[in-house]
């Protein structure tokens, strides 16, 4: 068929040139408003016009950009006039967006790719004003490829690496360097379609694959030596790039087949063999096993992915360059993060187009060369974004080829604009081969299916893993954006400060009291993450809770952070808090106080602990430490409750019906043996010898024979009665334990006496206690007050757990009268546990009390270890004194 000309329909021509005209026009107009969000985004996020001069390098591409357009299509008007409209436009709106974004990543790479892609532009000038056949390149395909294969074995001995690291892939010197394996990838393209066009004279059936055998020679030399040089990612794109072009030419399924095996078997060598092939591997099945190490890249990659949600953080407002390589490797986890899933769609659909108009041309050859080279440089497009794309987003191990015209290096986007000159020249030819449709809509169909799977693995990132993804403590964007949106303040029931933001915008900085407020507010690092109210309340002290969703989108939009944080008020009183952090002075323990009627929690106090401010600089120190300051003893210490839990198998006892607490103690004094140490009492002779008596002075004996006759099941439900089955949720870490005829095979006297395997913590017993002191109501518990809302107006918070029955009115209230002082004003009582075993033996002194004669009926708990009941005690007496004065 003869080609279409000037002469035959010049009016095509003339509507093929004014669409390309307006697709270069969409480009540039999508390239102008990226220019001007980068220049503006340092000014929106400081909120300060004087940052607006920090980023206008960017719009230096501009010009280079329309000058070049403007050039090839004038030499494109005289020597090509019917090419593709849609090819040129695409490309170079590409290498526009990708050169924007190595701007705004690396300003100094960015200067370096748009010098590459000046000079790219004038070797598309001097491919077009040679013949459209391209008979230079069939005519000495040796030539070519002896070259090219030659400069890539030089690397072996001269070759090195830009960044200084592994491998040594390029040549060169002085800030100049090349990589000779892409030009070889092209190279062998051309070379595999000149010498496929010349074997297919004859019939598909007739072949005779032993002709074959110098394809295979270079093939096999082309990977070999990709291999020595540990280039396994454009190895792996020269097994494809075979097995398809094979594909077009013979259209044998087994041959995709084969090359599907040989790669199988190829990865399972590699990752036996292959160290690094191991590690990609690895990381790839699992990145989350070890996120800081081999895997660091891809899940930083998968977690930018993800900080982009479907909209994007916006041109300039992300923080891309937390992924290592994110100007080459990983530019597509780059965009995706500012740009969102909507433009990482956009991005991958021009890339889509670019191959699809790419295999049109080569359905369109004129001759079997024509086709076998459109139909190579297409597939070599798609298949290398596939799989830096697939690799990056967790569809395929990782690798490290270039993204084509968007990623940074001079060789990745010199070689693609002149395989784009190889498509644009056999774009024009209108002629076709029946014998290659089939197998070309295949391939065609193929690519989609790759297409629809990134679109989907970019919905499962972007939308359904986002939320924990962003959430993870080693994303560091949320410490970044806390630089420029204050967080909001955490403050005591009182309006005390108790954690707030100082510094100005672009450099917040979190700031504490000091070691005092530790087990309130926990921490908020930008290293090492965040625990207590600080994590529970992010959203709200982050601004990412509390504001309107328009709000929330436009500040985010305009700012690339959130709104101010809002303020968080606790249940807490910061004069009781530093009181009880007082007491345990040089002490390893644990203080509670809460209200026993509404449950919110006044103090929580853990020693030793730390300062929140410092713990960036404290850090080894505070894990070396063997009293473990780190954890919160308040409310994560699991404590052996001893014969601390005497009220409570009373009260049980009393409601079962088990026994009578006034009755005569059996065996008063007698000592228990536990594993070699004795645990005993001394009674008060001016005391009654009751059973409620004899428990309440600490004397183990009469608790043990009352265990015996209640047995385990029922000291389960027990435990599970007052709680201590199960943490308590009050926003902060809190542990729990499961209740006694859960854990092993308890002995109920053992049990009876606190010396099994249950375990409790501080808050769980506090909480315990204020049932007993009130009528066997146990309070919902709860630290956070309210919120405050934009408008300046105090929102509160419910508790998050509600109030329970623990044991019935009167059991609870022969308890409390038990432990009521004569003076009515006090209920206390004092208890000592053994804990350990062996040379780790150690004593905990207890100590619950409550000050009956508040209105709230406030409840303190203290424990101690190493230490005795009596100084648990002081501590106790002391807090309630100071509740007491108001």
């Amino acid at each position: 068929m003869t080609s279409l000309s000037a002469n035959t329909y010049p009016e095509l021509e003339e509507s093929n040139s004014r669409r390309e005209a307006q697709y270069f026009g969409l480009a540039f107009l999508f390239l102008f408003l990226t220019a001007v969000a980068l220049a503006v985004s340092p000014a929106a996020r400081l909120d300060s016009w004087a940052a607006l001069g920090t980023r206008l390098a960017p719009f230096s591409v501009l010009p280079v950009w329309i000058g070049s357009a403007w050039l090839i299509r004038r030499v494109l008007s005289r020597s090509k006039p019917d090419r593709d409209p849609i090819l040129l436009p695409v490309a170079y709106l590409l290498s526009g967006w990708g050169t924007l974004e190595i701007w705004r990543l690396l300003p100094s790479f960015g200067a370096r790719q748009t010098g590459w892609f000046i000079l790219g532009t004038l070797v598309l000038v001097v491919v077009f004003r040679r013949p459209s056949d391209l008979p230079w390149l069939r005519r000495y395909r040796y030539l070519w490829l002896s070259s090219a294969i030659l400069l890539t074995m030089l690397t072996l001995v001269f070759g090195t690496n830009p960044s200084g690291g592994e491998p040594h892939l390029w040549l060169g010197c002085c800030g100049l360097y090349f990589q000779p394996s892409e030009l070889l990838r092209l190279l062998l393209i051309a070379y595999l379609a000149s010498y496929l066009a010349d074997q297919l004279r004859d019939d598909v059936q007739r072949t005779n694959w032993a002709t074959l055998a110098p394809l295979w020679v270079i093939w096999g030399t082309s990977v070999a030596l990709l291999a020595a040089q540990r280039d396994l990612g454009t190895g792996m794109l020269f097994v494809g790039l075979l097995a398809v072009l094979l594909y077009v030419a013979f259209g044998r399924w087994q041959i995709l087949a084969t090359a599907g095996g040989v790669t199988v078997v190829g990865g399972v060598l590699g990752t036996l063999f292959i160290g690094v092939v191991r590690l990609r591997v690895a990381a790839w099945l699992n990145p989350w096993a070890d996120p800081i190490g081999n895997a660091y890249q891809i899940v930083q990659s998968l977690i930018a992915i993800a900080s982009g949600g479907v909209f994007g953080s916006g041109p300039g407002f992300g923080s891309p360059g937390f992924v290592p390589a994110a100007h080459t490797d990983f530019i597509f986890s780059s965009i995706t993060e500012e740009w969102g899933l909507l433009g990482a769609v956009g991005l991958l659909g021009l890339l889509s187009l670019l191959v699809s108009r790419g295999l049109r041309a080569a359905a369109m050859g004129r001759d079997r060369f024509s086709v076998m080279l459109a139909s190579g440089v297409s597939i070599g497009f798609g298949l290398q974004s596939f799989l830096i794309m697939g690799g990056v987003l967790r569809l395929v191990p990782l690798t490290g080829v270039t993204l084509p015209f968007v990623s940074y290096g001079g060789s990745s986007l010199l070689t693609s604009l002149l395989g784009l000159a190889f498509l644009v020249h056999l774009s024009a030819g209108k002629g076709g081969t029946p014998r290659f449709d089939r197998p070309l809509r295949h391939v065609q169909l193929g690519f989609s299916l790759a297409w629809f799977a990134l679109a989907l693995a970019l919905g499962w990132w972007t939308v359904v893993r986002a939320p924990a993804l962003v959430s993870r403590f080693d994303n560091p964007r949320r410490a970044l954006q806390e630089r420029y949106s204050p967080r909001g303040a955490i403050i005591d029931r009182n309006g005390d400060v108790l954690a707030a933001t100082q510094g100005t915008k672009g450099g917040y900085t979190r700031a504490y009291p000091g070691v005092v407020v530790a087990p309130l507010t926990g921490y908020d690092s930008r290293v090492y993450g965040q625990t207590g109210v600080e994590l529970s309340m992010d959203d709200e002290l982050r601004g990412l809770s509390g504001y309107p969703a328009l709000t929330e989108w436009e500040t985010q939009t305009v700012t690339g952070s959130p709104p101010p944080g809002l303020d968080v008020q606790l249940t807490a009183d910061l004069n009781l808090q530093e009181a009880a952090m007082a007491g345990l002075d040089g002490q390893v323990g644990a203080v509670v106080i809460l209200q026993g009627q509404t449950g919110k929690i006044l103090a929580l106090a853990s020693s030793p602990s730390f300062d929140p401010g410092k713990l960036d600089q404290n850090w080894d120190s505070l894990t070396n430490n063997p009293d473990s300051p780190l954890l919160n003893r308040a409310t994560q210490g699991l404590y052996q409750p001893g014969m601390a839990i005497a009220p409570f198998v009373l009260a049980w006892a009393d409601q079962s019906n088990v026994a009578d607490l006034g009755a005569a103690a059996v065996g008063l004094a007698e000592p228990i043996s536990i594993d070699g140490r004795t645990l005993s009492c001394t009674p008060d002779p001016l005391r009654p010898r009751t059973l409620g008596s004899a428990a309440l002075q600490g004397c183990p004996a009469p608790l043990q024979a009352l265990g015996e006759q209640l047995g385990s099941a029922s000291q389960h439900n027990m435990a599970a009665a007052f709680g201590f089955d199960r943490a308590p949720d009050i926003r902060l870490p809190t542990a729990g334990q499961a209740a006694p005829g859960q854990v092993g095979t308890p002995d109920p006297g053992m049990l009876a006496i606190g010396q099994a395997a249950q375990t409790v913590s501080p808050l769980q017993m506090a909480r315990g206690f204020a049932a007993l002191m009130q009528g066997g109501e146990m309070p919902g518990l709860s630290l956070v007050n309210a919120v405050k809302d934009p408008t300046g107006a105090w929102m509160d918070m419910a508790p998050l757990g509600a109030p329970e029955r623990s044991v019935d009115g009167p059991a609870a209230d022969a308890v409390r009268l038990l432990l009521t002082e004569p003076d009515g004003k006090r209920a206390t009582f004092s208890a000592r546990a053994l804990t350990g075993s062996g040379e780790t033996f150690g004593d905990l002194g207890w100590f619950m009390g409550s000050a009956l004669d508040q209105p709230d009926v406030p409840v303190v708990v203290v424990v101690l270890e190493h230490s005795s009941p009596s100084t648990a005690r002081s501590i106790g007496l002391r807090l309630l004194d100071l509740l007491g004065q108001g």
